[in-house]
């Protein structure tokens, strides 16, 4: 018996698995192209902001109190502390809130920035969120007793021409696992995750009492059914590498 497709269930419990974005079904596919209204009032198609450069496009909404802003920043200080250089890419952070308007982009950026150009922010339309969303396998839920989205924490890497070529889940993503997935982008080649990177999707949560990530209870004893089995892997690999010597 396959997932629920239920985000909630009886008893009002999210679902997690209901956040799996299925890769295969995705990469190798093109991305719409949306107008985005601009910080400065302007509108661009979204095409015409990745074309020539690889593309990071990060999908949050401006009054995220939760990961939303913890990706934008990790990102930025990832940029800045290494080699990196955000001239040869672009970051594009669209908001997936039909509330969102540019005062609370605008608000979002000075709390957040500063921002080379290189980082554009945009807000799109009620019926492009639901186009560019549903392109990328990107869900989100809307919890009104928090009156919070639950959604993914991924970045999402675009080909020039609007191609969905990598999936990299998390909130701190690594210098390495960037720079693959930019060359790759350029390339026009696609990567699927393996079970480990999927695990940053569903395995935690943040607890903004406690302003950190922590396990997801509904899904602790699976992982450590995971885990027990890869250090029974790791157990047997070592006693073979070095085998008990006779006496």
């Amino acid at each position: 018996m396959g997932p629920s497709n239920k985000a909630f269930d009886d008893n009002d419990i999210f679902n997690p698995e209901i956040l799996k974005i299925d890769e295969r079904k995705y990469l190798g596919t093109f991305v719409p192209n949306v107008r985005i209204l601009l910080e400065d009032g302007s509108v661009e198609d979204l095409y015409s902001l990745i074309k020539e450069k690889p593309t990071i496009l990060l999908l949050s909404y401006y009054t995220c109190e939760g990961t939303c802003p913890v990706r934008v920043d990790n990102l930025k200080k990832l940029i800045q502390k290494t080699s990196l250089k955000d001239k040869d890419f672009r970051v594009l952070n669209l908001s997936f809130d039909k509330r969102d308007t540019l005062e609370t982009l605008r608000e979002f950026k000075k709390l957040h920035g500063p921002f080379t150009y290189h980082w554009v922010f945009g807000i799109i339309d009620k019926k492009s969120i639901h186009e560019l969303t549903e392109s990328v396998g990107f869900k989100f839920f809307f919890v009104e007793r928090d009156k919070t989205f639950v959604h993914p924490n991924v970045y999402i890497f675009l080909s020039p021409e609007g191609r969905i070529t990598r999936y990299l889940y998390g909130v701190k993503p690594s210098e390495r696992d960037i720079r693959i997935a930019l060359a790759e982008s350029t390339q026009n080649k696609i990567s699927l995750n393996s079970v480990i990177d999927l695990a940053y999707l569903v395995c935690f949560t943040y607890d903004p009492s406690r302003s950190r990530y922590v396990v997801n209870p509904t899904l602790l004893f699976g992982g450590i059914g995971f885990s027990a089995l890869g250090l029974v892997i790791l157990f047997a690999l070592l006693m073979n590498k070095f085998p008990k010597k006779e006496v």
